[in-house]
């Protein structure tokens, strides 16, 4: 009887190793998939083949190693030298089909640049700068122009800027009409190369295409330009250095009136010359640096200003200005009231070399003031001073007022002004508010000495310009023809930091940058950058050689 209990537990236990057995068999494990896929598809036949001359067809057929697609092929593919209409291109299984809708020209050599635009579907692995080449007559052009386009503000090489040929006999006015004879675009380093040309000179442009219909807008684009034709055979690189031009026309843009007794005027361009500006209520006015923007400060007018601005060089301008009503008007001054609000040129720490300067939001009748309700402490070695101070004017700013007095290095300072220092007949005033400050020292700054070697005898405006490109400190080089051409300039005072030089070549001696202008084949004034980066020290003084060019 034992013995068939024990047999009967041991068949139990081989149908349960069974099943569990059957249930690990079961159990589904996810493929790996080997490994991915990252080769790009290859061309394995072309009808007509590649590189063919006497080319006669309309459809061109390329075949791949596997399925591809297109990507963006409407921005990357670009055929040279144009043709009117851009050929109908399809991706069907393995093989691509462009089909030509118009008849191409006679003995010329046609490429057809792809760019990234050709991929595998299942990675996405693009063919890089594909190409097809094809000969209208009996031979492949072989000629080539090469070249690179840099930025006319510091000199850097500039990417995916278009790049143009057009006949040398072309009116100038094509650019702005016409696409390019042949196309191409700048790499990531600024270069540029035009293959399978004939042996026959062009002109060439180069275009910040911002909308990308492959012409020159005029300034609200960049435009570079060589004013000789070039040729083929030359084997020089072309440089071309790209510029926006000042715009023909000048118009005012909008009007912003961000409180009773202001009014500002924005332009596309700075004004010309400002003799005067009159109209009801007006009492003054004030440009900013680059006199785009005009601002008028008005009183005891409503609904609508009109002022009247007289130009030294161009007729009167009549710009008429909405503002608020008599009503508004009685209601901000019942609700919220007129406020003076002070702005100083004050952020904790200031340098003492600097002169104290302070703006309001309108401007102010200076005479009237009580300079007594204007203080200015100064802290040092815990002994508390009160300065002396003047309160002067900014005649091109209206608005803007120096604080002549003299500061000390490393000194705490405590600035004041009492409620209603300033105010109006309207009822303006301000309330009253203290600024404290923190001279800096001299030990602070570095000292950078430059000797530099111009490479002709001009006039040059030379710019010290930190690594956002703004500008920190400037000076101004006139060379004579009896002069070295080697100039020593000290920049003193510098903060710490990494620093550039930028020159202007300012032949005109207007002290300023002067731009292009295509139509009269004239280049903006030369800039030369230095890349290399100058590193200032506090406490240190630096010394930097640069052989301009």
């Amino acid at each position: 009887m034992r013995f068939f209990v024990n047999l009967k537990l041991k068949n139990i236990v081989i149908y349960i190793s069974l099943i569990l057995l059957c249930i690990n068999c079961a159990q589904i494990t996810p493929l790996t998939g080997g490994k991915v896929d990252t080769t790009p598809p290859k061309a394995i036949n072309y009808i007509p083949k590649n590189a063919s001359v006497n080319f006669n067809q309309k459809i061109i057929e390329i075949e791949f190693n596997e399925f591809i697609t297109l990507k963006d092929v409407a921005n990357q593919f670009i055929i040279t030298p144009q043709t009117n209409q851009i050929p109908l291109i399809e991706a069907v299984g393995k093989k691509i089909k462009i089909v030509f809708e118009e008849k191409l020209l006679q003995n010329t050599t046609y490429k057809l640049s792809f760019g990234n635009s050709i991929i595998d579907i299942r990675e996405s692995n693009a063919i890089q700068n594909f190409e097809y080449v094809f000969s209208t007559g009996s031979i492949i052009d072989s000629l080539a122009i090469n070249g690179f386009v840099v930025s006319g503000n510091n000199n850097k090489t500039l990417s995916n800027i278009i790049v143009g040929l057009y006949l040398p006999n072309s009116e100038d006015s094509i650019v702005f009409k016409e696409k390019p004879l042949y196309i191409t675009k700048t790499n990531t380093e600024g270069k540029f190369s035009f293959r399978y040309l004939p042996n026959s000179p062009f002109k060439i442009m180069a275009i910040k295409d911002d909308n990308k219909n492959l012409m020159y807008d005029g300034s609200i684009e960049e435009i570079g330009f060589n004013i000789n034709t070039i040729n083929p055979t030359d084997t020089f690189p072309i440089q071309l250095k790209l510029f926006k031009e000042k715009p023909n026309k000048q118009f005012l843009k909008k009007t912003i009136t961000p409180e009773y007794g202001k009014a500002i005027l924005i332009y596309n361009i700075g004004v010309d010359q400002i003799t005067k500006i009159s109209g009801k209520g007006i009492i003054s006015y004030s440009t900013n640096p680059l006199k785009d923007s005009l601002t008028l400060y008005y009183t005891n007018t409503f609904d609508t200003l009109n002022a009247l601005i007289f130009h030294k060089t161009q007729a009167i301008d009549t710009v008429l200005i909405k503002i608020p009503s008599e009503k508004d008007y009685e209601k901000i001054k019942k609700t919220k009231g007129l406020k003076y609000y002070i702005n100083p040129n004050i952020n904790g720490s200031f340098p003492y070399f600097e002169t104290l300067s302070f703006e309001l939001n309108t401007i102010y009748d200076l005479p009237k003031l009580n300079i007594k309700e204007i203080s200015l402490y100064e802290t040092q070695d815990s002994i508390i001073t009160k300065k002396e101070i003047e309160i002067i004017e900014n005649k091109e700013k209206k608005n803007m007022y120096y604080i002549k007095t003299n500061l000390k290095e490393g000194s705490h300072y405590s600035l004041t002004f009492n409620k209603a220092v300033f105010k109006d007949n309207n009822g303006r005033i301000n309330d009253s508010t203290n600024f404290k400050f923190t001279t800096t020292l001299n030990e602070d700054y570095g000292k950078l000495n430059l000797k530099l070697t111009f490479p002709k005898k001009e006039n040059y405006l030379v710019f010290l310009v930190n690594e956002r490109e703004e500008i920190v400190k400037k000076n101004q080089i006139e060379i004579s023809l009896a002069s070295s051409s080697t100039k020593l300039i000290e920049f003193n005072t510098v903060l710490p930091g990494k620093y550039f030089i930028k020159i202007i070549e300012d032949a005109n001696k207007n002290s300023a940058f002067d731009t292009g202008d295509f139509l009269i084949k004239k280049q903006s004034e030369l800039i030369y950058f230095n890349n290399l980066p100058i590193k200032i020290l506090p406490g240190w003084e630096i010394e930097h050689d640069w052989i301009v060019k």
